[in-house]
């Protein structure tokens, strides 16, 4: 299995003659496109269907539950970073922790999957999904994670995502009914109109 892994991950790390605007493609990808995530999902509140906001915090809810999962399994099985060990080429700097599971490829698949089963933004879902698979490819073609990493990162966010869709129906009835009137509350206070867009998302 290690041995699999290690070819799989040779086979996808950058090598010296790869392309300059692959490697700064890889490179943006690897840290930038998660950042955009928790952005998207707040103009999906505002400019989506407000009767699919439940869907929306559950998605989020997920992905924090991932992550904490992701921290966990850290604790219980220890994964050294490519360069740790000397393997493959590494392109940028990073600590040298613990290499399994990604959060950033669990981050994205997730909110992506959520997104798709709640029903909350389906079809944004799908490319959240596809960019997680981009910045799972980036985070190994620049030496930061092995394969096995992100299989298991996408078997985490698969089970937490799942998990969301049965938080969507108790969420709607007992948690919007009061974030409903808060968010309202903030909008007149801040004298905005209640809804920022005309479209919906």
């Amino acid at each position: 299995m290690q041995a699999l892994n290690d070819k799989l991950f040779l086979l996808l790390n950058a090598t010296t003659h790869s392309y300059p605007l692959t490697v700064a493609l890889a490179k943006f990808a690897a840290s930038n496109i998660v950042v955009l995530v928790p952005f998207f999902l707040i103009v999906a509140w505002i400019w989506g269907d407000p009767l699919r906001r439940a869907g929306l915090i559950a998605t989020a809810a997920s992905a924090a539950f991932a992550l904490g999962a992701n921290q966990v399994v850290g604790l219980l099985w220890f994964e050294p970073r490519p360069f740790m060990m000397g393997i493959g080429r590494t392109l940028v700097a990073h600590a040298p922790e613990n290499s399994f599971p990604s959060d950033h490829t669990t981050f994205m698949f997730t909110v992506g999957l959520g997104l798709i089963v709640t029903r909350a933004a389906p079809a944004w879902g799908k490319v959240v999904v596809g960019l997680g698979l981009l910045v799972a490819w980036a985070r190994i073609y620049l030496g930061l994670h092995f394969p096995v990493d992100m299989i298991a990162s996408i078997l985490i966010a698969a089970c937490f995502s799942g998990a969301a869709a049965f938080l969507v129906s108790p969420l709607a009835r007992w948690v919007m009914p009061l974030i409903e009137p808060l968010y309202e509350t903030a909008l007149n206070v801040l004298h905005l109109p209640a809804r920022l867009f005309p479209r919906k998302l």
